[in-house]
């Protein structure tokens, strides 16, 4: 690309030289006309274009003048004019107008109909460079181009067109499927599946011809770029032809690196073993169908073995050499061993090298014999590199599962699949790094988004004699041979960007496997070799190590292998001997890697920092039984070479242990090397200056490599607290000295390591299943937040301004809210003030996430005992929250709504407890205001109604006798019961369950006289539909819930809506057994019990006016009720509240039977009785019987 130039030169003058004449010149048929055109041509293309001579206007200017100047029927001024275009576009990166744009394009294209066959590959070289990345701007020219009868297609699928012209055909075509600079406008899908369909054709064609094998390369490099500008673009992956493409690219990702010839396979079909919907496969071009063999890819017996040459002294070259001639290609941008930070895989595989590059000169390459070949390699290197930057963006855009079917394809299931071509060849064996790293960002995009599909991976040592083997045992192989190619490649691997890329992918496969169901010792072997690059000169290998330990720690359930790798040195465990183990290697190799200091920059303190990880004792006893480490009693540091057996603690799959507290805590004693490697790379560190006598130099790590230390530590804290528990006041000074930090991005992450460290802290200061010796005391908690308090985030959340800092203000504010109850009182007084009027003044904030989280935190402090009862802030926070109700951002919203339903609960609570000075002293205005809000919030997005049915619910039942006396409060309260009984009745799912729960709320009211309002019977009618018919069983339970809430008979209405309820409970037992949906099946048995639970409430507050109308429904239903209540109450696991109903029931019956005799009441009381007495018969249950495995929790959260 020309550079700007402010001195004058002399091929400025020249070229305004030419310019001027041209502008002004006359075409005409005489000799002399046609000489001076054609010098002046070539004085222009002779010029030197290194700085900008060519202007926008110039340009565009002089390209119309020729356009309409020089004859299509002659040939040279039409070469010339080509030449001329091609090296402005390339060299000046001229920007032509739309004018000019349409112009010279009709231009060529008639050019190209029109001259002969010897122009046609500069005239399409002149095309390329015009209509590159203008495709939105050339619309009307798309058929002339690519239809049908479209020059392209023509010259494409002729087969005596001759190479060159084919190679800037494609070219061409490739040209048109970038992406538009404007980023608006592209080719119509007919297009885009005809170039899709042109490019797979050639993949498969072009080895099978007569073409040279330079320009073979240059044509298949021109259709994979194609094929993945088409994918970037659409976003959209052909499906029927997926199988085609595969088999193509599979082909070229081994292209040049064997000396047998290139073998395409027709199509690729997924495994059998995986069940996926796949299209009917599409067909190629005729001419496409005319090739092809029919055997698999086969490899050679001989591979290629990467060579190392070695210099003088015995030290290894440098990683260029190791390219094999891919340095001496100048058509490609070189990823080098650069140290440029956060350098992006994915840009690096977008941003591959422009069309003018592809063209560029080839004098650089020598006629010899030996560069030819060095060209060739490069040009089959460049060959591999497409191949798999677009398998990448193909896997990127696909659905996983899709891809997962693929999988046998490109990744191998055993050791025994040496010999196949797959990822790792290219890996382990492949000369160029580039290529390399562009396998490992392939497998990565490929693994990355499968944990689902690998949770059914399992590891065993079981040999059984069985016909087959199990999918699940293939996906354990599988993941056994991914770990063991890629820590081989470790091993061998000494390019710096190439390791980075490698030691991703170990991350990404770490959070994809299910581990819990995988032998012990894979983790261990990958944090082994990773150590090794923890203090890598490179910050970019260090960021991708800390990546790994991040993965490892966020590895769900926690693992005690885990928790032995980051755990502090020699912990004493248990006293007992070790069990012996077998010898079971994952990898072949069995000698631990050796480095260089010229490989590594690793200070003497690293191994007093790491080693400890590794230097367990050698038998650690889990719960399960002995951990065993074999070799020199080093976990996963004997070469990778030992496994537990199976039935230890450390055994594969179920066997495998998740870590209890008690276990950890006996021998966390020290801080885990794990912590101190990050507050090492976070804080600043002092290194001795060789410069200053008796001075330290404070340097300080790069700011990516401080923010994946703070994840790392956010995930440990997440999962494996245990372990760091004796870290708190380490912690503490980090998060202070963060928190002081100049760099806003450093605060934010380290709000985030707050908000988990806050909310574990909260997690074990509250549980009761834990040892007392074991959890942090109150007081501990109380100095951490004291000394934050006092500290910076005070000065953050009082910092009014928030240039930078709004989202850090956010994080801190909802870490405010882990403080808990408990902790929460006993802050100073000033503290705790402090903190009440922080959050109230922030929710009134300008930022909607400082404001949503101010209000987050106040729906928290409402429900503290400590300050619900104080007047004074719940009326504060009542005010704040109802004016962020309305608030335009629905986020804001959906916190507003959360907390209010908070509010509500905290003023039912309040009612319960009988507080009479806060009952009298809370405003009648402000309680009016919270249902009127609540009832709009009813009729908001649904992400707003379950908490304002919520909210609406709570503040019903704390409505009180007097209040109602006021017309406002009636007329409010008949709107609220009318949005709950629209939400029941319809909506999302989630919402009319938490209806039934407001519903449910509003009946422990008896002030609002539920029996003379008229609503109560739409209620109640509405309760009765949904416990039938409703699909969602959740739902139907909270509506027997609501049903049976009503605490005495009055509030059921009269007898005709009494028996209603009667009849929908009842019918409700027989369409119970009805599951249309699997998710259903789990909440059944919670459904028959709160119908069996609502049927003897309604038989316990049954009164001898309603036995007529009630005894025929007893005649028709009363064996099915029998027999759903003797069915359940036999085969009950645990003691319910059944119990207690069925007691009252029996007494109830008892009182009607000594009020009257008549004969409807004797029947009607003996089948009832008859049923009560069946359920008495029933023999107790066992009180210490294992409780059900599905139990419904209300989550409202």
């Amino acid at each position: 690309m020309a550079v700007q130039a402010n001195f004058s030169c002399p091929d400025r003058e020249k070229f305004q030289y030419c310019y001027s004449r041209l502008l002004s010149f006359k075409y005409s048929s005489e000799e002399s006309v046609k000489t001076d055109i054609n010098l002046l041509l070539d004085q222009l293309n002779s010029l030197e274009y290194s700085s900008v001579i060519v202007t926008s206007l110039t340009g565009c200017n002089l390209l119309n003048k020729l356009c309409n100047t020089i004859p299509l029927h002659d040939d040279r001024l039409v070469v010339k004019y080509c030449q001329l275009t091609n090296t402005w576009m390339r060299k000046q990166m001229l920007q032509l107008d739309d004018q000019c744009l349409k112009t010279t394009t009709n231009y060529l294209i008639k050019a190209v109909e029109r001259c002969q066959k010897w122009t046609t590959p500069e005239i399409l070289a002149a095309l390329a460079s015009v209509v590159y990345e203008n495709v939105d701007r050339l619309e009307e020219f798309h058929q002339s181009l690519l239809g049908k009868q479209g020059i392209l297609l023509q010259l494409i699928n002729n087969e005596v067109t001759d190479s060159h012209t084919l190679e800037e055909a494609v070219l061409c075509v490739e040209c048109l499927t970038l992406k538009p600079s404007t980023g608006s406008g592209y080719l119509s899908t007919e297009l885009v599946d005809v170039c899709f369909d042109l490019f797979c054709m050639l993949l498969h064609k072009i080895p099978s011809t007569t073409v040279e094998q330079l320009l073979q390369c240059k044509i298949i490099v021109n259709s994979l770029r194609g094929i993945q500008n088409l994918i970037q673009v659409t976003k959209i992956v052909p499906h029927g032809k997926l199988g085609v493409l595969l088999a193509a690219l599979r082909a070229y990702m081994f292209y040049g690196l064997y000396s047998q010839p290139l073998r395409i396979n027709d199509c690729l079909y997924p495994s059998p073993f995986i069940k996926v919907d796949i299209p009917t496969l599409g067909k190629l071009s005729d001419t496409s169908q005319k090739k092809s063999t029919d055997s698999h890819d086969d490899t050679g017996k001989k591979k290629a073995k990467r060579k190392v040459k070695k210099k003088a002294g015995g030290k290894q070259n440098s990683p260029h050499d190791r390219s094999h001639g891919d340095d001496l290609d100048n058509t490609e941008r070189s990823t080098g061993a650069s140290n440029t930070f956060g350098t992006s895989m994915e840009a690096d595989l977008s941003s591959y090298t422009t069309w003018s590059k592809i063209s560029s000169s080839e004098s650089e390459w020598s006629d010899t014999e030996g560069g030819q070949s060095s060209k060739l390699r490069s040009f089959c290197t460049k060959v591999r590199q497409c191949a798999l930057a677009c398998f990448y963006w193909l896997a990127k855009m696909t659905d996983k599962k899709l891809m997962f079917s693929y999988w046998s394809c490109f990744i191998p299931d055993s050791q025994n699949s040496d010999n196949a071509q797959t990822f790792f060849t290219i890996i382990q064996k492949d000369p160029s790094p580039k290529c390399r790293m562009g396998a490992l960002a392939a497998l990565s995009v490929l693994i990355d988004g499968t944990k689902l599909l690998l949770a059914a991976a399992e590891d065993s040592d079981e040999k059984k004699t069985v016909a087959f083997t199990p999918f699940s045992v293939m996906l354990g192989s599988t993941i056994k041979e991914i770990h063991r190619c890629l820590l081989q490649a470790m091993v061998c691997e000494d390019y710096p960007i190439t390791l980075t890329q490698l030691i991703k992918c170990f991350g990404i496969v770490i959070a994809n496997v299910p581990y819990h169901r995988m032998r012990p010792g894979l983790l261990s072997r990958i944090i082994k070799n990773v150590k090794h690059f923890i203090y890598h000169r490179d910050p970019n290998v260090r960021v991708a190590c800390l990546t790994c330990l991040g993965a490892m720690a966020a590895i769900q359930p926690p693992l005690m292998e885990v928790c032995h790798i980051i755990q502090p040195s020699r912990p004493p465990v248990t006293s007992k001997q070790p069990t012996p183990v077998d010898s079971d290697t994952i990898g072949t190799d069995n000698q631990a890697p050796r480095y260089t200091d010229q490989g590594l920059n690793i200070p003497s303190q690293a191994s007093k920092d790491t080693d400890s990880g590794f230097n367990s004792s050698p038998g650690i006893q889990s719960p399960g039984g002995a951990l065993q480490f074999g070799g020199g009693g080093v976990y996963g540091e004997s070469g990778g070479n030992t496994t537990p057996k199976l039935g230890t603690a450390g055994s594969s799959g179920f066997q495998t242990p998740v870590y209890t507290d008690q276990l950890l805590q006996s021998h966390a004693s020290d801080i885990s090397w794990v912590v101190k490697l990050c507050v090492k790379n976070i804080l600043p560190q002092q290194n001795p200056s060789e410069f200053v006598f008796g001075g330290e130099e404070s340097y300080t790590e790069p700011i990516p490599v401080r923010l994946e230390s703070l994840q790392v530590l956010a995930n440990l804290t997440k999962g494996y607290f245990p372990i760091i528990r004796n870290c708190v006041p380490l912690l503490q000074d980090l998060i202070h000295k963060c928190f002081c930090d100049t760099d806003s991005v450093i605060k934010l992450h380290t709000a985030k390591l707050l908000d988990e460290f806050s909310q574990v802290m909260l997690q074990d200061v509250s549980n009761t299943d834990t040892e007392k010796q074991n959890t942090l005391d109150h007081n501990q908690v109380l100095e951490f937040w004291l000394s934050l308090l006092n500290g910076p985030i005070q000065d953050i959340l009082q910092n009014t301004n928030n240039d930078g800092n709004a989202a850090v203000k956010s994080s801190t504010c909802d870490c405010l809210a882990n403080i808990g109850d408990a902790v929460f009182k006993l802050l100073p007084l000033d503290k705790r003030i402090m903190c009440l009027t922080v959050v109230l003044g922030l929710a009134n904030d300008d930022d909607r996430f400082i404001r949503a989280s101010a209000i987050r935190t106040l729906g928290v402090y409402v429900l503290y005992s400590c300050v619900r009862e104080d007047v004074s802030f719940v009326a504060d926070a009542t005010s704040a929250i109802l004016g962020v109700m309305e608030d335009k951002n629905i986020a804001v919203r959906v916190k507003a709504a959360w907390s209010l339903a908070n509010l509500g609960d905290a003023l039912a609570l309040n009612r319960e407890e009988n507080d009479v000075e806060f009952l009298t002293d809370f405003s009648d205005v402000l309680a009016l205001n919270v249902v009127t809000v609540a009832t709009r919030a009813c009729q908001d997005s649904d992400k707003v109604k379950p908490n304002g049915v919520r909210a609406l619910g709570n503040i019903l039942r704390f409505i009180s006798a007097k209040q109602l006396y006021k017309e406002a409060f009636n007329q409010a309260v008949s709107a609220g019961v009318a949005a709950l009984v629209k939400c029941v009745s319809s909506g999302a799912m989630k919402v009319r369950w938490n209806a039934c729960y407001a519903i449910s709320n509003m009946y422990k009211n008896t002030d609002l006289k539920q029996e003379t309002a008229s609503w109560n019977v739409d209620i109640l009618r509405v309760l009765c539909t949904v416990v039938k018919d409703c699909k969602n069983f959740k739902v139907r339970i909270n509506a027997a819930m609501a049903l049976s809430s009503p605490q005495y008979r009055e509030l059921y209405g009269d007898t005709i809506t009494y028996c209603n309820v009667w009849s929908g409970v009842v019918d409700a037992f027989n369409t119970a057994e009805e599951i249309d949906e699997f998710v259903n099946f789990k909440y059944r048995d919670n459904l028959v019990e709160q119908l069996c639970v609502a049927s003897l409430h309604l038989i316990s507050v049954l009164e001898l006016r309603d036995i007529t109308e009630l005894l025929p429904l007893l005649q028709n239903k009363g064996e099915l009720l029998s027999y759903s209540l003797e069915k359940y109450y036999s085969v009950r696991q645990k003691i319910s509240q059944m119990d207690k109903k069925l007691e009252s029931a029996m007494t109830r019956l008892e009182s009607i039977k000594s009020q009257r005799s008549s004969d409807d009441v004797l029947t009607c009381t003996g089948i009832l009785h008859d049923i009560c007495t069946q359920l008495s018969s029933v023999a107790d249950i066992d009180p210490f019987a294992p409780k059900p495995k599905s139990t419904f929790v209300e989550s409202y959260d």
